[in-house]
């Protein structure tokens, strides 16, 4: 199930989920603005990256076609001291395998790649993304955040305000998002969670189109 997921917001079939890769194909269903694939984590992926110290997580960001993924990720791994072993090449791994995914889903060659250890309130503000598809993950810590899709509304004026219902990806959970250049403002409301201050450092995966800029 979602985390903190309102059942009244799957009922209105712009989020939908499943626990195969195969339920993502639903976001190119006309109503669909949001495919969710709750999966489990890669085993023992999340004890390790738990157990790693904030300033061993990879930050950074690139373009790359999906063959050359893993190779950049690595890099970035390197940079950051993340101890080499079978864990770093599984996260690598599984980086390169969502880029696949979010390749075949968005016919492009060339992505974009963000993995960023985030500490602060980066994206706090509720929003739309002004992008075609977006897939996002979060490998630690708290996930990406939403409102009760009649809430929508209140979210975007009262911001940090907001105190009605919200429902949560699971970690390790694929969001595959559609942006407002496919459904316009029936794009999905949301935020990344405030961390600000309270002592947790989230890694956090998201792939676009090269180019895209939201």
């Amino acid at each position: 199930m979602l985390a903190r997921s309102d059942a009244r917001d799957l009922a209105a079939d712009r989020v939908t989920e499943g626990a195969r890769s195969s339920c993502l194909d639903r976001i190119a269903q006309p109503n669909v603005a949001l495919a969710i694939w709750r999966r489990p984590a890669p085993r023992g992926l999340a004890a390790w990256l738990d157990a790693l110290p904030a300033d061993r997580l990879p930050d950074g960001r690139f373009v790359a076609e999906a063959a050359d993924v893993a190779r950049s990720v690595e890099g970035l791994c390197v940079v950051a001291g993340m101890p080499d072993g079978t864990f770093r090449r599984r996260l690598a791994a599984d980086v390169a395998s969502l880029a696949t995914l979010y390749g075949r889903f968005a016919r492009r060659a060339r992505l974009q790649i963000r993995l960023e250890a985030i500490d602060h309130d980066s994206c706090r503000r509720f929003h739309r993304d002004h992008v075609g598809l977006r897939l996002n993950v979060t490998y630690r810590g708290p996930a990406t955040q939403w409102p009760a899709l009649g809430d929508e509304a209140r979210a975007l004026r009262t911001q940090r305000r907001y105190r009605g219902p919200l429902n949560e990806l699971p970690r390790f959970a694929v969001g595959l998002f559609k942006g407002v250049p496919l459904i316009g403002e029936r794009a999905i409301v949301h935020r990344s969670p405030p961390v600000a201050g309270r002592g947790i450092t989230r890694l956090f995966l998201c792939i676009d189109e090269e180019n895209d800029d939201g």
